[in-house]
């Protein structure tokens, strides 16, 4: 006979944590976190972070790890098999080179709570090797020993020699399409970069492991993509121009770690056209890489198939055909942060779909014609201090909102993008986006739901449209349990200057900077790890503090 003390602990076994494995994995400026959970079936277990530099005293609280309880979701029919059952998450905006200690606190009521203690390295800036040769390249067909009277003439007689540690010098000419074949080692690259006599010119480019390209040219001949690699990992591609082709970085299936900063690439698609093909920088569903102050246009995705534990920041997407960040099939800790979106031709942000998370969006600033969110299949996302501004619809399956964390975002109507102006959020009912346990008609908040001290501005717009109409947030809050310290406001007191045409188009790539004296500013909520240095009696909306230097897009110089 069952007794009821029996039923009791089955209970409890079913509901309490037991913790499991760690994974972390470090970047350069970030730590991603996975903490495997059996148990939990209430999902109520909880993971504070905090977080400091080896050598210091005092700890600082990061934003806790999220709950992740991934079943497969379906898209178009299809499911994937893969079940994460987990708390995930990042330490953001860490220094780089440098070792850390992250504190996590799990704590489940139902029984199970462990604190563990991690040390982790975050990886150093990529840079020119030190104390290797430096020798020297000129266009040619062989011959030569390196020296700067008497250089390797052509790269295969430059790579013939190469060894990890060397750096190479390559004069100004036209060098064709080559595969950088030799790798390098952990901290000692094989360096290629341009002399300062005039432009490299390659028409193609392959890449082993520990290379580096830096400074180069690269023009459309025959080929269609610029630079690929097979499987290499640890590559840095820094200050090159890319021009002309279908696709121009090109991270090959099975790599992993790469740095790509302060590139140019402007790609061969017309932004007046839905070409949809051609990636700026393709990072082919792989994880690691550092993505940061490139300037990408005129290709269908800035940035392409992150796969996990990406930091992409810094950068200036523009004039595209598709979207601007398309994060499809990512897995956890995908972080976008500090980016400039203009002017893409579908959808600012993509989750087609999202196969776990959490994956972050911090501070970008998106404008364009189309939808903001291309929603098909969500687990948790965070969106904090974002300005979001479009003509028309943000989505009309604003509904994934309620699986994000989401703080002090703005979101604004440039104007009507028909004589009917649509609301600024809509909603719909599909059945090919739901989770196991959330019914697709469910537009109430769930588990995973932690949306409020938002800013709005739908114009002259329909509000918000979930299942019924709202032109009142008091009434939406009230109704949905969202937003209750949302914002009514209005772009044109919000910012030093704006100038975004009422009518759809393309604009110029421009900074929204608050105003003083708008409502936005000292209006949001503190968040750990995000807004810490906010100024004034609490942080401001959207993607810039008042009063703070307006941040850099695209490459440094």
């Amino acid at each position: 006979m069952m007794t009821l003390a029996c039923l009791w602990v089955g209970f409890v076994s079913q509901d309490a944590a037991t913790p499991g494995e760690i994974r972390v994995r470090a970047t350069i400026h970030s730590i991603g976190i996975e903490w495997d959970l059996a148990g939990d079936a209430d999902r109520d277990a909880t993971c504070q972070a905090h977080y400091r530099a080896v050598g210091s005293i005092s700890w600082k609280k990061a934003m806790p790890l999220f709950r992740v309880d991934y079943r497969g979701w379906y898209l178009g029919g299809h499911r994937a098999d893969r079940r994460y059952n987990m708390l995930a998450g990042s330490v953001l905006f860490l220094g780089p080179g440098t070792r850390y200690e992250v504190k996590l606190e799990l704590a489940d009521p139902d029984g199970g709570s462990e604190t563990r203690t991690l040390a982790v390295e975050t990886r150093a800036v990529p840079k020119l090797p030190e104390g290797g040769r430096t020798l020297h390249v000129t266009p040619g067909s062989g011959g030569g020993d390196g020296s700067e009277g008497n250089p390797f003439r052509g790269l295969a007689a430059a790579q013939a020699a190469a060894r990890p540690g060397d750096l190479f010098l390559l004069h100004a000419g036209e060098y064709g399409t080559f595969a950088f074949s030799v790798p390098g080692e952990k901290d000692r690259p094989v360096a290629w970069k341009a002399a300062v006599d005039g432009e490299a010119v390659l028409t193609g480019a392959d890449v082993a492991s520990h290379v580096r390209l830096e400074g180069l040219t690269f023009r459309k001949g025959e080929r269609n993509t610029a630079l690929r690699g097979a499987a290499a990992s640890d590559v840095a591609v820094v200050r090159n121009r890319f021009s002309g082709f279908q696709n121009s970085i090109v991270v090959g299936r099975g790599g992993r770690d790469w740095y790509i900063a302060d590139n140019e690439v402007v790609g061969d698609n017309d932004p007046g056209k839905s070409k949809l093909d051609g990636e700026g920088i393709e990072l082919s569903q792989t994880a690691g890489h550092t993505v940061c102050y490139n300037r990408v246009s005129r290709v269908q995705a800035g940035v392409h198939y992150p796969r996990s534990d990406c930091d992409i920041f810094g950068n200036d997407l523009f004039d595209l055909t598709d979207d601007g960040v398309e994060a499809d099939y990512g897995y956890a800790n995908i972080r976008v942060w500090g980016n400039r979106i203009t002017n893409y031709g579908n959808n600012g942000l993509s989750f087609q779909p999202m196969l776990c998370g959490p994956w972050y969006f911090i501070r970008n600033q998106v404008i364009g014609e189309g939808y903001m969110f291309k929603f098909r299949v969500q687990d948790r996302f965070v969106l904090v201090n974002n300005t979001f501004a479009t003509w028309g619809l943000m989505s009309d399956r604003m509904h994934h909102v309620l699986y994000s964390y989401s703080r002090n975002n703005l979101y604004l109507s440039a104007g009507p993008r028909s004589r009917n102006d649509p609301p600024l959020w809509a909603t719909n009912r599909y059945k090919d986006e739901t989770p196991e346990g959330v019914r697709p008609t469910d537009l109430r908040p769930n588990w995973m739901t932690d949306v409020d001290y938002d800013g709005f501005d739908w114009a002259e717009g329909r509000g918000i449209s979930w299942q019924k109409e709202y032109t009142d947030l008091t009434e939406f809050a009230r109704d949905v349990g969202i937003e209750k310290h949302g914002v009514r406001v209005r772009k044109e007191d919000l910012f030093e200057r704006w100038d975004l045409p009422a009518k759809p188009g393309p604009v110029a790539p421009a900074t929204l900077l608050l105003r003083k004296a708008s409502n936005a500013v000292d209006a949001g909520a503190a968040v750990p790890n995000v807004n810490d240095d906010f100024a004034g009696k609490a942080p401001d909306l959207g993607a810039h503090e008042y009063g703070s230097p307006a941040p850099h897009y695209g490459p440094r110089r």
